[in-house]
């Protein structure tokens, strides 16, 4: 059988076959038909250099027929019976282009089917707005949290502060106040102080009275934070099997978010992870598909802070963790802290973000994917940091990518190739995926040896403008590549 005409009619029977919208670009649909394609042109060039190949043998043989007939004979019934074989598996391999066409198409119409419920179960809740404490109100319910005044998950009774003088703490506890943990911050020349509230006291509550107390000390409430703010849309498969790399530089960057484990993908990256984050359980996934952004970006050095923990569909984290965490990123000198997590303001996080940018260090945070009308997220709007959002492959923003004055520059964050914690690659999507792409361009300005200022001044003028003409909400001084 002609094999153009057995790729012809696998094409005409893949008409109709229906293709789901989807909204990422391009669509997996779109890949998986250009791939099919390209495995039809390249079945068909095999086809015609084989049937070149056998009209020459075949004409070597015929003119040695009449010398040696029964030579003759015996060569072109082989000759025939391997090119019996050879459209034998050219068919098998055009069966199998389409079996797996088909099967991207149900790998993608499934997603997109999960998308849609999720997104009805979204629209079914009539008090749920994106961005809002309502999207992370659940989590840590294992340990029974309490509320803030905005809705936001605190943990139950507790409050914790810095820099509280001795002689105030005495006093505090006299209040009924009792001292959890007390915690040297090194690196920020800071004393971080845990308490549990008086007895019957809710943690708002015992925050107000103890900024009474302690009017110089930073006091708040131990806040919840999970991954639904920055992680986007779940990741979908793809057959790509090697993320592209552009530099080959090193350079250091902290990364406080989930567990990073072991993928081909990291083979340039030297991992350094947080002892106090690394257990068996950790959740994996999220951080892993960061630090191969980064990976493909250079040779990073990567100090690896797990803060997460919890279920797998729920991991959440709180901010004593994220605390102690960036205090160990200080710690090993990670002259750029990449901080692909969003959630509710914080003072204790405040003072000690912006003590950080003050002592020389880079904060890169993803501006959060709560939509174009959600408040700002921290540590995003934090002064100093520098929030990143995303956009898709022709610079268009992400369309749940927050906005705002703090957003400073843009990346690619739409849809990009990242490292699956279990060993392949997947398409991800969220402002957290973009955020690695500026921690490893600041990452590579300060391994030249420029300081901090210096490395946010070349940022602003390598960003490409996108938008309104200049400085705009939506992307900041523009896109970073």
């Amino acid at each position: 059988m002609d094999m153009r005409a057995i790729l012809s009619g696998i094409a005409i029977g893949l008409l109709a076959v229906p293709v789901f919208p989807h909204d990422r670009d391009p669509p997996e649909t779109q890949r998986a038909q250009e791939r099919l394609e390209r495995e039809q042109d390249r079945a068909a060039q095999r086809a015609e250099e084989r049937a070149a190949r056998f009209e020459r043998d075949r004409s070597r043989i015929e003119e040695r027929e009449v010398r040696e007939p029964a030579k003759a004979a015996e060569d072109l019934a082989k000759l025939e019976a391997d090119r019996a074989e050879d459209e034998a598996k050219a068919a098998e391999d055009a069966e199998k282009a389409e079996a797996d066409y088909e099967k991207e198409l149900a790998d993608e119409a499934e997603d997109e089917l999960e998308d849609a419920a999720e997104l009805a179960e979204q629209s079914d809740d009539d008090s749920l707005e994106r961005g809002s404490s309502a999207e992370i109100r659940d989590i840590a319910d294992g340990e029974r949290a309490e509320h803030d005044e905005r809705g936001f998950p605190v943990r139950r009774g507790e409050v914790f502060a810095l820099d509280v003088p001795e002689g105030v703490l005495v006093q505090i506890q006299r209040s009924g106040y009792r001292i959890i943990e007390r915690t040297r911050l090194e690196a920020l020349d800071r004393d971080l102080l845990r308490l549990a509230a008086p007895s019957g006291t809710s943690a708002t509550l015992a925050r107000d009275r103890l900024r009474e107390l302690a009017p110089g000390a930073t006091v708040d409430v131990v806040h919840y934070y999970g991954m639904d703010l920055t992680a986007g849309s779940k990741p979908h498969k793809t057959r790509e099997r090697t993320m592209p790399t552009r530099e080959n530089e090193s350079f250091s960057v902290g990364v406080i978010d989930t567990a990073v484990v072991s993928h081909q993908a990291l083979a340039k990256a030297r991992i350094v992870p947080w002892s106090e984050g690394a257990t068996p359980q950790a959740q994996a996934r999220h951080g892993t598909a960061v630090a191969s952004l980064l990976a493909s970006a250079g040779r990073p050095t990567i100090y690896s802070a797990n803060i997460f923990r919890g279920p797998a569909d729920r991991p959440y984290t709180s901010a004593e963790v994220i605390a102690a965490a960036l205090e160990w990123t200080l710690l090993q000198g990670a002259p750029v802290i990449n901080m692909s997590l969003a959630g509710p303001r914080n003072a204790i996080l405040d003072r000690l973000i912006r003590d950080a940018v003050k002592a020389g260090k880079v904060v890169v945070a993803a501006a959060g994917n709560g939509g174009p009308t959600a408040p700002p997220s921290y540590p995003a709007a934090v002064p100093g940091v520098i929030a990143v959002t995303a956009v898709d492959k022709d610079r268009r923003v992400y369309r749940l990518a927050q906005r705002g004055r703090h957003i400073a520059v843009a990346s690619y964050g739409v849809d990009v190739l990242a490292a699956e914690a279990g060993g392949n690659l997947a398409r991800f999507t969220g402002t957290s995926f973009a955020t690695p792409v500026v921690s490893a361009w600041l990452g590579r300005c300060r391994a030249t040896g420029a300081d901090a200022s210096a490395c946010r001044l070349q940022l602003r003028k390598a960003a490409k403008d996108l938008g309104a003409q200049g400085f705009d909400e939506t992307y900041g001084f523009g896109l970073i590549e």
